[in-house]
């Protein structure tokens, strides 16, 4: 197979610079802005506005310059159907559902555009990919040619050997760096915190926004330390230096966060709904009790910790292996480079375009 010129557009959660690491292709991608919290591409490139009208246009004058564009998020893949080029939707984060698709307080004319926009966005995609099993059923409503590939994981930032840091306390440390936000479930969290007996202390990082980023933070158990939002280059120093994770009890189940944890060498708390493979070892109750009890299992029996800790590795390095990943993208890419944009943008998007 010929090396492929891929952009990806937008990116979540630092994927975009281990497609560059890991895939055999010319790989560069476009940002909506510049966030310090992700791991930035080598040689970014920005959209000049986040304007749709604008970053269309900036995809149309780079369309002859890549085969395939990788996009991430709705807005990013509707930037690139509005264009006319081949490009796949690669679906990483909980808003995949309509109920969840247009979070924005739009009006209500914009909403229903959007709606029909990202609903052609989806049919038209050259591919669909999603890296939870779980969502091919979401998406299955609307295709039924959804593949799913597990996500990239940075196995040579995250490992045991990464130099430990003083958290400053001599109990038990969770570490918590998930935001505050109701698809990471954490108000059931500090309710269950609420519950428990052991001594412990859960190192939370103080980041969200809105009504329910200040009612949760309101409603922290004493048990929870805030602590400011860490960059990612200091990650895994606070992975090794906690003696666990404390991850969400969302809609998304085991993410980034956690599987960066495993890798190095710390339990983790998980709550997975659904099956993420078939022998996934994360918890599976969302009751409150069950919750607590389950934490102090963690804090008090060393010997739960470290069988946890083992079948949770080996999941990991089974089901994330970045070479069959890196088979599974190729083998998708020769499937479908020779469809590219065969379809025509309705006519009825154009005045979008202005704005």
């Amino acid at each position: 197979m010929k090396n492929l010129r891929i952009l990806i557009v937008n990116d979540f959660a630092s994927n975009a610079s281990l497609f560059q690491r890991y895939l055999p292709h010319k790989v560069d991608v476009i940002y909506f802005n510049k966030d310090p919290i992700i791991t930035l591409a080598d040689n970014p490139l920005f959209f000049q506005k986040n304007e749709l009208g604008s970053c269309v246009k900036q995809i149309k004058d780079l369309s002859e310059n890549y085969d395939i564009f990788v996009t991430f998020g709705w807005y990013a893949a509707a930037v690139c159907y509005l264009a006319n080029v081949n490009y796949f939707m690669y679906f990483v984060d909980s808003f995949i559902d309509p109920e969840y698709r247009i979070r924005k307080k739009l009006s209500w004319f914009k909403k229903k555009f959007f709606d029909s926009l990202y609903k052609d966005t989806l049919k038209h995609a050259t591919a669909v990919v999603t890296y939870i099993p779980h969502d091919v059923q979401i998406l299955k409503k609307y295709r039924n040619d959804v593949k799913v590939i597990f996500p990239f994981v940075d196995t040579i930032t995250f490992h045991p050997n990464n130099k430990k840091i003083n958290l400053g306390y001599d109990s038990f440390v969770f570490f918590s760096p998930q935001r505050f936000d109701p698809t990471k479930g954490i108000e059931k969290i500090f309710e269950a915190i609420k519950l428990t007996r052991s001594n412990f202390v859960v190192l939370q990082t103080d980041w969200g926004h809105g009504e329910y980023y200040e009612k949760t933070r309101q409603a922290k158990p004493a048990k929870v330390k805030l602590i400011p939002k860490i960059v990612r280059s200091k990650m895994p120093s606070y992975y090794v230096s906690a003696n666990a994770l404390l991850g969400q009890i969302g809609y998304s189940g085991c993410g980034g966060t956690e599987r960066e944890a495993i890798l190095c060498g710390i339990p983790v708390f998980c709550y997975e709904s659904y099956q993420y493979t078939d022998n996934d070892p994360f918890f599976k109750s969302q009751n409150l009790n069950e919750i607590a009890n389950y934490i102090d299992k963690i804090v008090e029996d060393k010997n739960f910790r470290t069988e946890l800790t083992r079948i949770q590795n080996l999941w990991v390095n089974k089901y994330f292996n970045y070479k069959k990943l890196s088979d599974d993208w190729n083998e998708l890419f020769e499937k479908s480079i020779n469809k590219n944009s065969n379809y025509k943008v309705k006519k009825q998007y154009e005045w979008a375009l202005k704005f």
